[in-house]
């Protein structure tokens, strides 16, 4: 039986808020491919007047789930409260703190300081939050308490938090191509999880004559990226994953790692995306333990490309037509070639795209246009 997505874009008439010029919104989302500046536009289109704060993971946070040493992390965050200070550095650099509505994408660097500034000004400021990474990634379950209305992509999460699910926003449609200059497209961070199913995947379309185009680029420099540490762990010749994951993501970060396909900077976000308009398959690989689909697979769908996804979540959606989607159970698995090599383009059910980013902050807003 499948599964109907829980959300809906209709508007009730109940509490609806009615934007004008003088609705004022606090912003506060990462710094994403420049989607920060796509999701300030729409919200201006909408009717607001925005201002927006880098939500941005501070160093030495402890709320990553695979982060190591976290009761120093604790500590120093205990000691020093960098999260208020980044704050309040912030906050003083906005033109007044009045506000309508404070709506948080992730929370990195949420904290109730925030609160008690923003509801001096604003007694009654709505409060919204987006999570659009998974709780298996990051543990902001006391966060979350601070904000009237939760949502997040993973449904997972939705179920065992009892918060609102929603789907990841993708932005316009690109213009997708009729000749298709690559079989398969994947760019995105470097994991040792992902670095593995594209290494066994390269070994499997040899011969096949399939034209890749894949990329990942290290996701950053922890605060022990040091080269004693790496040299002891890398002559250890541990199998732990802690350790392993150390020596992979030095080694990417160094170049050490010689593949032509590990990059040690990250692409634009408008080469991805030109990249994937041109590409018949897209490779999708989320993080381990992510049921929520991410802006590359919805994006995909918006375009109706097809989807080579290890999330094998999908299968019980309602949108899940096995001709445009296949899941990678396990990398040892057979792939059919011939799927990857056939052009075929698809066509956006309604609920997809409804996710389009002026329509998904909307419904998440609960606002009409002005």
């Amino acid at each position: 039986m499948k599964r109907v997505l829980q959300w809906s874009t209709k508007i009730t008439k109940n509490n609806l808020l009615e934007p004008a010029l003088t609705s004022r919104i606090l912003l506060i989302s990462p710094e994403f491919y420049g989607f920060e500046y796509e999701i300030q536009a729409s919200l201006q289109f909408i009717g607001f007047d925005v201002s927006w704060i880098n939500n941005k993971e501070l160093p030495l946070d402890y709320h990553g789930t695979g982060s190591k040493l976290k009761i120093f992390r604790r500590i120093y965050f205990f000691l020093f409260l960098p999260q208020i200070r980044y704050l309040r550095h912030e906050l003083r650099k906005l033109k007044d703190l009045k506000f309508d509505i404070i709506f948080s994408i992730n929370c990195h660097v949420i904290c109730p300081y925030l609160f008690r500034e923003l509801r001096k000004e604003n007694p009654g400021i709505r409060s919204i939050l987006f999570l659009w990474d998974s709780l298996s990634m990051y543990s902001w379950e006391k966060e979350i308490k601070c904000f009237d209305e939760v949502y997040t992509f993973d449904y997972l999460d939705s179920k065992r938090m009892k918060i609102r699910y929603k789907p990841n926003f993708f932005l316009v449609k690109n213009s997708a191509q009729d000749n298709h200059e690559y079989d398969l497209f994947f760019a995105g961070k470097f994991n040792r999880y992902r670095l593995l199913i594209i290494e066994k995947l390269n070994k499997k379309f040899e011969g096949t004559g399939i034209k890749s185009y894949i990329r990942l680029w290290p996701d950053h420099k922890n605060f022990l990226h040091n080269v004693l540490i790496y040299s002891i762990l890398k002559i250890l010749n541990s199998s732990k994953n802690w350790i392993l994951d150390y020596v992979y993501n030095y080694e990417a970060v160094t170049g050490i790692l010689a593949r032509k396909y590990v990059n040690t900077n990250k692409l634009e976000y408008g080469f991805i995306q030109n990249c994937a308009s041109v590409s018949n398959v897209i490779l999708d690989l989320p993080f381990k333990n992510q049921t929520g689909y991410s802006h590359r697979l919805i994006d995909a769908l918006a375009n109706g490309k097809k989807i080579l996804t290890t999330n094998a979540f999908i299968l019980g959606e309602s949108f899940y037509n096995p001709e445009q989607i296949k899941v990678l159970n396990s990398v040892d698995q057979d792939i059919d070639v011939d799927w990857i090599f056939t052009k075929s383009k698809f066509k956006a059910p309604e609920y997809i795209r409804d996710l389009e980013l002026t329509v998904w902050l909307k419904s998440i807003l609960n606002v009409e246009f002005s």
